[in-house]
């Protein structure tokens, strides 16, 4: 096993053990037993579990970033077409949480107030995409795809419902099938509870 193996290997146990386990329950002595690697090779790739931490939720920040910018909301001349992007994304996002289901499960279960840089880097990872929403409502208002409203709050209630759909779906297992479920969030999303 070469280095970069050695080190995706790390850090594939670290998450694991993160979910299973929950973050402040897990050692570094517990991710080098599970490897079945020496001390000094840990060391070797990370100073601590801090850093195998901040890594993955910077590359799945990354990944949902591009999910939800990967589309343009602007091109949408029809409410169909507006549905449709937004499904599209919605299912780019539902694809990463599940090909990242033990992060999701910290991401979204991990209590706070506990360490500071655990914190920070949750709060990072939030702020990433809140900015990442705020962003593609702004290009929606400005070319009139989507109702003018406050950017900063619509963002934070489309967060909030996304992150308490995939707790019922990943965690409480309420939400056998997202693929399923995702028209009538979309349309939730996008037009509420009004008929239309």
């Amino acid at each position: 096993m070469n280095k970069a193996e050695r080190r995706e290997l790390i850090i594939r146990h670290a998450t694991t053990l993160f979910a299973e386990k929950g973050y402040y329950n897990v050692s570094v002595t517990d991710i080098i037993d599970e490897c079945r690697i020496v001390r000094s090779t840990f060391y070797a790739h990370f100073r601590n579990k801090q850093d195998i931490f901040r890594l993955l939720v910077d590359r799945f920040s990354d990944i949902l970033q591009e999910a939800i910018l990967g589309i343009n909301i602007s091109k949408a001349d029809r409410r169909d077409d507006l549905v449709g992007a937004i499904r599209e994304m919605s299912l780019a996002l539902v694809d990463a949480i599940e090909r990242n289901r033990d992060l999701t499960t910290i991401l979204v279960t991990a209590p706070l107030g506990h360490d500071d840089d655990f914190d920070d880097k949750v709060n990072e990872f939030y702020a990433k995409i809140l900015g990442a929403i705020k962003l593609l409502l702004a290009e929606g208002m400005r070319d009139g795809t989507i109702a003018r409203l406050d950017a900063d709050i619509i963002s934070y209630a489309i967060l909030g419902n996304i992150k308490q759909i995939v707790l019922q779906w990943i965690i409480y297992r309420d939400v056998p099938d997202i693929r399923t479920a995702l028209d009538d969030i979309v349309r939730f999303i996008l037009f509420g509870i009004t008929r239309r």
